[in-house]
């Protein structure tokens, strides 16, 4: 499949795409927003997931806003999430961003 995503999202997009081949699972997607939200900018990273997930942008802005808020993951959630990023080049994004 093509990516007609914005150049400066595409590494983001491959990063996600790579920790989830089949979709974000549900208990993986809020972790994914609040530790990616470190690195990017709110509308950045809404955009990026909304274009992976198929789901609105609206949405998951509002998403990003709520675990930088009042849904906060645990930080086991996040850590755990990050060792899954990690085997794609997690360490690396970070450095690029």
């Amino acid at each position: 499949m093509q990516i007609t995503i914005s150049p400066h999202l595409q590494s983001t997009y491959k990063l996600i795409q790579c920790a989830f081949p089949k979709g974000i699972e549900p208990q993986s997607y809020l972790p994914l927003l609040a530790l990616l939200s470190e690195e990017m900018s709110d509308r950045n990273l809404a955009e990026v997931v909304a274009y992976y997930s198929g789901k609105d942008y609206s949405v998951v802005l509002n998403d990003v806003y709520r675990v930088q808020s009042i849904d906060v993951p645990t930080s086991e959630a996040i850590d755990n999430l990050k060792e899954r990023l990690l085997v794609c080049g997690y360490e690396q994004w970070v450095e690029e961003e």
